[in-house]
């Protein structure tokens, strides 16, 4: 039999539509002598659709995907990202030397690895590396068959990075580019990931989901904002032993939901990237925003001094349960910051009618009463309202918040000071 028709019968009638049949069943087909050593790299390099790179390293293997600029991921077009404003993606990375950073010279990594907690005995034995190529994505991948297939994979990669001035990544600062930063150093190569840019997305995305999301894995994200759920896909937790078992055997079967796997996210970096955007861009108009993500929008503007866009965010916010409070809190403390006294008080007010932080609430009336209204009497009722309920919390938890109740008689006692009244006046508070 040649090596086409044991190609043919080892593939079988009933592989999936990843051409993925069980370990289990075709283990046989791999036992020492049914396939020379050439025989099984041409059969590698067919299943998982890669080809043979030379380098003066070594060789490694390669797979190349392209996607024209009308492809689309999740129902977003990848060409859709040369859309997004500069200043848009200083937002996201909350950081406004980032308004400067040019999507044509990002490559968006992502690595499968034989460990998930990192150090220097962890091997990054597939690497993807997606970049727009005139509009259009390419995406390669660089498999090491073996551990001495490393320096030729490191070698192509550094070529490939020379040619880029940012990164995009999903938790790429914390765990990717330290991993391959230590594999070149421990192969003496010189380190290619120190880029001027570094976007990692998982940042961005807790920043602006982590309010309506209890997991801002890349999987929770992509269900969550896409509606996306994957066929043919494999838990990040069964990677490392699926290669430990290629290692052994070399069938690279069980390999191809791995690279399937790689794909996948590198491709949702980009519509990741695309629908963080929409939401920053315009959030009340935005399909992107949804609930929460409207306190999160008002903490990021925020935090990059774009109030009136910050004040929007929080306003839509109040509405919302679960943040409505927080909301009240930020947006209250924003028009003091902003010296919009009147718009302060009211929120003040309000919270203090609706047991919003009310002791907060209370204090930053009757300093408002106090300082600026000359209100004495309002300013009076609002700190003894505040201490007590300082007491009540006395009360419930058995012991008094000390210097709260300091500070309060201070206030009140320099309030009355200031309408004449004698500090005895403190009336029960000075009992205690």
């Amino acid at each position: 039999m040649n090596l086409s028709e044991k190609l043919k019968a080892y593939m079988g009638k009933n592989e999936n539509r990843d051409g993925v049949n069980s370990y289990d069943k075709e283990k046989a087909n791999f036992k020492s002598g049914d396939f020379s050593q050439a025989q099984k790299n041409e059969l590698i390099c067919r299943i998982l659709n890669t080809a043979p790179v030379k380098t003066p390293l070594g060789e490694h293997l390669m797979a190349v995907s392209s996607y024209e600029d009308t492809f689309c991921h999740a129902g977003m077009r990848l060409s859709n990202i040369f859309e997004i404003p500069p200043e848009i993606v200083g937002l996201i990375a909350k950081d406004s030397d980032y308004n400067n950073f040019n999507f044509t010279k990002a490559v968006f990594i992502d690595t499968e690895t034989t460990g998930l907690a990192g150090g220097s005995g962890t091997y990054a034995f597939l690497i993807g590396a997606g970049y727009f190529e005139e509009k259009k994505f390419k995406l390669l991948q660089y498999f090491m068959r073996d551990y001495n297939e490393e320096p030729a994979v490191l070698h192509s990669l550094k070529d490939l990075l020379k040619e880029f001035e940012s990164v995009v990544s999903f938790n790429g600062k914390a765990y990717d580019i330290p991993l391959l930063s230590t594999r070149f150093l421990i192969n003496r190569m010189e380190n290619p990931m120190e880029k001027p840019f570094h976007l990692d997305l998982l940042s961005s995305a807790r920043r602006l989901y982590k309010e309506r999301m209890a997991s801002v894995s890349l999987s929770s994200l992509e269900a969550n904002l896409f509606s996306l759920e994957r066929e043919g896909d494999i838990p990040s937790f069964e990677i490392p032993s699926i290669y430990f078992r290629f290692l052994r055997d070399k069938n690279p079967y069980p390999l191809k939901p791995i690279f399937y796997h790689n794909r996948m996210d590198i491709l949702s970096l980009v519509t990741l990237v695309i629908k963080m955007a929409g939401a920053l861009k315009d959030p009340l108009c935005s399909d992107s925003c949804s609930d929460q993500d409207f306190y999160c929008l008002g903490r990021i503007f925020e935090d990059m001094e774009i109030f009136e866009e910050s004040i929007k965010c929080y306003l839509k916010a109040l509405e919302v349960p679960g943040v409505s409070e927080k909301a009240y809190l930020r947006l209250s403390l924003l028009y003091k910051r902003l010296g919009r006294w009147d718009e302060a008080q009211e929120l003040w007010l309000k919270m203090a009618e609706d047991n919003i932080h009310t002791a907060f609430a209370l204090v930053e009336l009757a300093k408002v009463y106090e300082h600026r209204k000359k209100d004495y009497t309002k300013a009076e009722q609002a700190t003894r309202r505040a201490l007590e309920l300082a007491y009540r919390k006395k009360g419930l938890l058995g012991f008094a918040p000390e210097q709260e109740i300091r500070e309060l008689k201070k206030r009140l006692e320099r309030i009355l000071s200031k309408q004449g009244k004698a500090p005895s006046q403190l009336n029960f508070f000075n009992k205690v």
